[in-house]
């Protein structure tokens, strides 16, 4: 405890993360009075696939850093968000197929980050057919990518909007629509690594789920395409994460 003469001096660093989903309760330690925060939202479910189609790869989860500044002894809330289910794909029971599901926001005390969104079914009737998802767009989170429909343009499922670049760059190309958008590069935790990439479109002319987006990184899932009496699920988004830096 320091007299009134004295002056305290923070030179302990701290770094606190949350990699867990679910809700928490965090306790401003006495003197803190910023923070450094990464705050990554969950990202979109890649879309589900069915006889010869190809779907859209989930939109990234936003990712936010900056500094904020906090009240020594103060409870703030800080919540993880799970990434979006992946659609699903089904050669008995209509619907046959579904987009990928929206993933959820992460947040610590007023500051959020939201989910992305979910990459599009693959036989979906659209003038965007097989189209990239957009980029992040201030707060607002990237988009999923389209479904690319029937294999008879040989096109794939388009990629998932990042938060630098839009998926595939809009691109119908085949091999090249299903890129998913650009991520941030942030080393809060230490080590340089990078959160909210799109997710990757379905491939044309194959048969496969979706790819899985990496817990704790807010990318989204991958796209599922199938191949003819097929149909496959897409990924699942990553989940968010929460991190604090400073020092006590």
């Amino acid at each position: 405890m320091c007299t009134p003469l004295e002056t305290y001096i923070a030179d302990e660093l701290v770094i606190s993360v949350y990699d867990v989903v679910g809700s928490y309760t965090w306790r401003t330690p006495p003197y803190v009075k910023s923070v450094e925060y990464l705050i990554v939202g969950g990202g979109g479910g890649g879309g589900g696939a069915y006889d010869t189609g190809s779907a859209g790869g989930g939109g990234a989860g936003v990712v936010l850093g900056g500094s904020f500044d906090v009240m020594p002894k103060t409870n703030y809330t800080i919540t993880v968000g799970d990434g979006g289910n992946g659609g699903i794909g089904s050669t008995l029971v209509e619907p046959y197929e579904s987009s990928g599901v929206t993933g959820e926001s992460s947040s610590f005390g007023s500051i959020t980050a939201f989910g992305g969104g979910g990459g599009y079914l693959s036989r979906v009737d659209s003038e965007f057919q097989g189209l990239g998802g957009s980029a992040v767009n201030g707060l607002v989170a990237p988009t999923g990518g389209y479904g690319a429909g029937n294999n008879l343009n040989g096109d794939n499922g388009g990629g998932g909007g990042g938060n630098t670049t839009a998926g595939g760059s809009a691109d119908l190309t085949p091999l090249v629509s299903k890129i998913g958008g650009a991520g941030l590069v942030n080393s809060i935790s230490g080590t340089e690594s990078t959160y909210g990439l799109g997710g990757e479109g379905g491939t044309v002319f194959d048969s496969a789920n979706g790819d899985d987006g990496a817990p704790n990184t807010g990318n989204g899932g991958g796209g599922a395409t199938a191949v003819s009496a097929d149909a496959m699920t897409g990924g699942k988004g990553g989940s968010g994460i929460v991190i604090l830096k400073y020092y006590i």
